[in-house]
């Protein structure tokens, strides 16, 4: 299964993160990871890929040639390109609702994971 996580910019509960991905794959084996480059959680995500031997697609934002757009445009164009089965989003901000909603209009399964109080 070809799988995109996705996050808010300044989310960075890795703990979360691995038992999301863990629970995931007991349900769905998971092939592919697809990513952001998220500057808190990429590094733990492309970990627990290599470590479940899980291939890894990732998609930095462009800041330098986008500017303040980055983000929204790197979200669009991940979504189409990597051809995901579903959306992991964990709890993000208006661009991680934007991309769900894209993925959604795309007949893309979508999951989303609240933060608990």
């Amino acid at each position: 299964m070809r799988v995109l996580m996705c996050a808010g910019r300044h989310y960075a509960d890795r703990l979360t993160c691995r038992q999301v991905l863990n629970a995931f794959q007991r349900l769905h084996k998971i092939s592919v990871l697809i990513h952001g480059g998220h500057p808190l959680l990429g590094g733990e995500v492309e970990d627990w890929a290599r470590e479940q031997g899980v291939d890894i697609v990732r998609y930095p934002p462009n800041w330098q040639l986008h500017g303040k757009q980055a983000e929204r445009l790197r979200n669009t164009f991940m979504l189409n390109d990597s051809r995901p089965d579903i959306v992991i989003a964990l709890p993000g901000g208006e661009d991680t609702q934007a991309l769900l909603a894209q993925a959604n209009a795309s007949d893309i399964r979508t999951l989303s994971i609240n933060e608990r109080n």
